[in-house]
């Protein structure tokens, strides 16, 4: 189980989202290690209506790619990627989770209204989650992005990391202790082919942005700039 502690909980709620150098994490799978990963990421895929990639139903000659980039740090972030032939969509979501112990109104909504005050997102969607026996609300927004995003950029990106189909699983040099659903996650599905590759990320706190991990790190961090308020930019400058 990956459930954050008390002071963890307490960073996301402050820091920006931080990483710099990356492994990525292949080998056999290991189905526990997926589940750790996808705990929250599901949840939030569900509140906004979204099935798990891994049981979405995609059409032959279709594609959908999905990039989590979660950190000590709020809000996390989801692209979506979308390709019908030549043609490419994409979106990019705000995520956080808020966790509480008796009561969902008991649940914290300081990362609410940070990431009102900081990016131009549309209305925020909640759902009550749970697993195991960790609770939360599961919160999305969708970004509102000034210019137009290199999709196509995204994706020569993912194909470059990871092979459609490459597995999961706990490496060596792997921080046991470091919570799992951290890092980069790439999920690829075309028709009923899956691929998912997840990229430990190594959290050091104060790194500027956009980071110094693989271009897809520095590619999601980008496009999150763009959503963010000229307020919040004019602070960081």
């Amino acid at each position: 189980m990956s459930r954050l502690s008390a002071f963890t909980v307490s960073l996301l709620l402050v820091l920006p989202t931080l990483a710099a150098a990356q492994s990525p994490i292949t080998g056999a799978p290991d189905a526990g290690l997926v589940a750790a990963i996808f705990e929250t990421k599901d949840a939030a895929a569900r509140t906004v209506g979204l099935a798990p990639l891994s049981a979405a139903q995609i059409r032959r000659g279709e594609r959908e790619v999905r990039i989590w980039y979660s950190g000590f740090g709020n809000p996390q972030l989801l692209v979506l990627i979308n390709q019908s032939g030549n043609k490419l969509t994409g979106r990019l979501l705000l995520w956080w989770d808020q966790y509480y112990l008796n009561s969902p109104d008991s649940a914290d909504t300081r990362v609410d209204n940070f990431v009102r005050a900081n990016y131009d997102c549309g209305p925020i969607s909640k759902r009550n989650s749970e697993y195991g026996e960790d609770r939360w609300i599961s919160s999305v927004c969708e970004a509102k992005l000034r210019g137009t995003p290199d999709w196509k950029a995204f994706l020569a990106e993912v194909e470059s990391h990871a092979l459609p189909g490459a597995p999961i699983a706990k490496s060596a040099d792997v921080e046991l202790d470091e919570p799992e659903n951290l890092g980069i996650t790439v999920e690829r599905k075309s028709g009923s082919s899956y691929g998912v590759s997840h990229y430990h990320t190594a959290l050091m706190i104060g790194t500027p942005e956009p980071g110094r991990g693989p271009k897809i790190q520095d590619l999601v961090n980008a496009l999150a700039a763009t959503a963010k308020r000229e307020s919040s930019l004019a602070q960081t400058r």
